[in-house]
Formats: C-alpha cells, sequence, structure tokens
C-alpha cells in the first residue's frame, strides 16, 4: 500500500512540474552563445548597466546604439574579469563589437566575444563562444 501511495504522488508531481515552470518557479537559464548568429557592430555606448552577481548574465552589460538597432543590450562579462584585465567603457564610447545575438524572454541580447576600442581589444569568449573567465565564479 506504501508503494501504491508513492507512486501516486510521484504520479501528481510529475504532472505539475510543467506548471511550475510556467508560473516561474524554477529559475531561468541563461542564453547561450550560438556561433551561427554572430554579428559585428559598430556602436555608440548610451548606458552603462551592472547586473548583481546571481542574476542572469550579471557582470556589465552596455546598452548601444547601431545603424540597425537601437538600445540594443550588450552582454560584456563579469564585473571581476572586467577588473582583472582592468578594462572599462563609458557612456560615449564608440565601438566594434563582435558577438552572437541571441533572443531571450527579455528580448534580444549580444554576447560580446570581442570589443574593440580605437587600438584596443578585449576578448572575452573563444570563437566557439566559451567564456575566457570562469563561468562558477
Amino acid at each position: 500500500m506504501r508503494f501504491r501511495s508513492f507512486a501516486v504522488l510521484l504520479g501528481i508531481a510529475a504532472l505539475l512540474a510543467p506548471n511550475a515552470a510556467k508560473t516561474g518557479t524554477i529559475p531561468a537559464q541563461e542564453p547561450r552563445y550560438d556561433p551561427e548568429t554572430v554579428v559585428t557592430l559598430s556602436a555608440t555606448v548610451l548606458e552603462l548597466r551592472e547586473v548583481p552577481k546571481g542574476g542572469i548574465l550579471s557582470g556589465l552589460h552596455l546598452i548601444v546604439d547601431t545603424d540597425k538597432d537601437s538600445d540594443l543590450d550588450v552582454y560584456i562579462a563579469p564585473m571581476h574579469y572586467l577588473k582583472e584585465l582592468q578594462i572599462s567603457y563609458a557612456k560615449g564610447d564608440r565601438l566594434e563589437i563582435k558577438g552572437s545575438k541571441v533572443k531571450t524572454t527579455a528580448g534580444t541580447v549580444v554576447l560580446v566575444r570581442e570589443v574593440r576600442r580605437d587600438a584596443d581589444t578585449g576578448y572575452f569568449r573563444d570563437a566557439g563562444g566559451k567564456p575566457y573567465w570562469n563561468p562558477g565564479s
């Protein structure tokens, strides 16, 4: 009899799991870099945003204006990695950005592979999209 009760509870849990995903009780996954969607953009930084550690795509985001997009979200890297490289960006910077432009539930974001400003280039991911920083940190 105990086995039957356990089986019934397990069945109910399996039925409720899809509903839990719809209500947001399961955390969303970070978007993945897709080498098939790589773009190169000339952009001007409009705004800098820092997503706190623990959030999706935590770290520095630049909101940029390009010839085709205004207010485009560009994810650079976690703050600790930028500090390690001693890289910073500012409002008004003109940048050449290469990265994967992907759709998320919150909109479109570019996951940066490299950023060029004048003669300086910051490298953040390899050609396959693997981050150069430790993803667990």
